[in-house]
C-alpha cells in the first residue's frame, strides 16, 4: 500500500466509510484552479490521495497522486494537466506525483478567507463556482454542514452548531471550523512520521 495512504488510515484520517478524510483544500480551494475531486475521480477513481496548500503565503495547491499503485494512470492525468493554465510543475518522489498549481490572483482574498474559516465571507464569484460543483443542498438533520450551509449559513444551522459545541448561538458566525493548518499544509511522509510518529 502507498505509504501516505497507510499512514492516514493508521492515524485515523478516515471518514465513516473508511475513505481518506479530505482536506478543506480539496473541497474548498481546489476548485479555484479548475479541478474538482470528482473530475480527478472520473479520470481514475484511485489515483488521487488529497490536495494540500504549499504554505499559507504562497497561494499554491499541491495535488498528491498515488504513483506507486497507479503510475501509468497518474502519468496520463499529468499529461492532461499541462493544458491547465494554473499548472506550474510536477515533482516526483518514489511513491507520489506532486502537482503544483498557482491560485489565480482574483481568488487570493477567497483563499485567505477559507484558511481563516470565513466561508460565508467569500466572494459571489467564488460561491458561484462552489454551488456549480456541490449544489445548494442543505443538511437540516444535524449540525454537520453541507458546502452550501458553509457558504450561506442560516440561523437554524448556527443554532444546531452552537448546540453541538455547547455554546451560545451568538458566538457562532460560521457553521464549520476553520481548516487545521497541520493537515492542510503539505508534508512529506517522512515529515508526518517525524512530527506525529508511526
Amino acid at each position: 500500500m502507498q505509504k501516505r495512504l497507510e499512514w492516514l488510515i493508521n492515524n485515523g484520517y478516515t471518514d465513516e466509510q473508511g475513505s481518506v478524510r479530505r482536506t478543506r483544500t480539496t473541497t474548498f480551494l481546489m476548485p479555484l484552479i479548475g479541478i474538482t475531486e470528482q473530475s480527478v475521480m472520473d479520470f481514475h477513481p484511485k489515483i488521487f490521495i488529497n490536495a494540500h496548500i504549499e504554505n499559507v503565503s504562497d497561494k499554491k495547491i499541491i495535488l498528491v497522486l498515488n504513483k506507486v499503485d497507479f503510475e501509468e494512470e497518474s502519468k496520463d492525468f499529468i499529461v492532461t494537466e499541462n493544458l491547465n493554465e494554473h499548472f506550474e510543475r510536477c515533482d516526483e518522489t518514489e511513491e507520489e506525483y506532486l502537482l503544483y498549481y498557482n491560485i489565480p490572483e482574483h481568488f487570493h482574498d477567497d483563499y485567505v478567507k477559507i484558511l481563516q474559516g470565513q466561508y460565508s465571507k467569500t466572494s459571489p464569484s467564488y460561491k458561484g463556482i462552489l454551488i456549480t460543483i456541490y449544489g445548494n443542498e442543505r443538511n437540516t438533520v444535524d449540525h454537520k454542514p453541507m458546502v452550501f450551509d458553509c457558504l450561506f449559513p442560516t440561523d437554524e444551522k448556527r443554532q444546531q452548531y452552537a448546540e453541538f459545541l455547547g455554546v451560545e448561538v451568538q458566538l457562532i458566525d460560521e457553521v464549520s471550523s476553520k481548516p487545521r493548518k497541520e493537515y492542510e499544509i503539505f508534508q512529506t511522509i517522512e515529515q508526518l512520521k517525524e512530527i506525529y510518529g508511526n
